[in-house]
């Protein structure tokens, strides 16, 4: 089911923004190079969402029935990666797959796997050297964000109203142990006023109880009920007191890394960040992946 809906949302992504742009062109049997030509039309309309055609080839190892198979290469800027996907072309009766699944019987299911290349995707590695000075900022308005020790850093940019970072606040110490690595948590008010208000909450916990102290603090406002949580919390922020003596600067510093992070292309929660022991580079990916698996795809040295 799941690779089924991730079909479903490719194909109407990609044929919704391309028809007008294809209507029209015929497909000439044996001439790969116009297919290839229509392909790149079609895939054009992903430059809006930072992803670039690099590549067409024709592929003759993969074969289905009806259909040539061609290999389309991609570098998804916003994503920092390189993807491989397969297309489709029955040029002689004008069709195009984007996406074509193998099926099997296991007993009532029917489980469905995807023609694919055997390396879909590749992290790229980027300049994160701009962490540097977000730390700094940080750690000159003494806002705790570092938990545990280790050979390698992860980077978690993270949100209080974040409810995938929210079902590990209370991980997070025996993550960094388990995977040796030092995690820092960098704040990221992508909620506006009110995330602004928990963080500055939260500054307030990890100076009395530590990072982890703190993240678990906040945690137990749920006990893993996300929504329990955001309403407990929000009833916390609406008192008018004061959580912290600097909290103007406190404030201020929230809006500063904002500020440093966008301008990066860092705009969403969660997005990890690996930077393997010894290097600076780090491997950025955007949304929710199991710290132990982000440092293992990546590799440690």
């Amino acid at each position: 089911m799941r690779f089924l809906i991730a079909a479903v949302l490719m194909v109407s992504f990609l044929t919704g923004c391309s028809q007008a742009e294809t209507s029209g062109k015929k497909l000439q049997k044996g001439k790969p190079e116009q297919t290839e030509k229509v392909i790149k039309t079609l895939l054009k309309p992903l430059s809006a969402r930072g992803v670039e055609v690099k590549a067409v080839r024709p592929v003759k190892e993969v074969k289905v029935p009806g259909f040539e198979t061609f290999e389309v290469d991609l570098a998804d800027k916003r994503n920092y990666r390189e993807l491989k996907r397969y297309i489709f072309v029955n040029p002689e009766k004008k069709l195009i797959a984007l996406q074509i699944f193998e099926y099997s019987l296991k007993g009532d299911r029917v489980v469905l796997k995807p023609l694919k290349p055997n390396t879909p995707e590749k992290r790229l590695k980027a300049d994160v050297s701009f962490l540097k000075e977000v730390e700094n900022v940080l750690s000159e308005s003494k806002i705790p964000h570092v938990v545990g020790k280790g050979n390698g850093k992860v980077y978690v940019v993270w949100d209080i109203f974040c409810p995938f970072c929210y079902r590990h606040f209370n991980q997070i110490e025996d993550i960094a142990k388990k995977n040796n690595v030092e995690i820092h948590m960098i704040p990221l008010a992508v909620h506006g006023d009110n995330s602004i208000k928990g963080l500055v909450y939260y500054t307030k916990l990890a100076r009395e109880k530590g990072v982890a102290g703190a993240l678990k603090e906040l945690y137990s406002l749920g006990n893993g009920d996300f929504m329990k949580f955001a309403k407990t919390l929000e009833e916390k922020l609406n008192t008018k007191e004061k959580m912290v003596e600097d909290q103007q600067k406190v404030v201020d510093t929230l809006k500063r890394v904002e500020e440093l992070l966008i301008k990066h292309g860092i705009r969403a929660t969660p997005t990890l960040i690996y930077v393997p022991p010894g290097e600076k580079q780090g491997y950025i990916h955007v949304g929710f992946i199991p710290i132990e698996k982000l440092v293992k795809e990546n590799g440690r040295n």
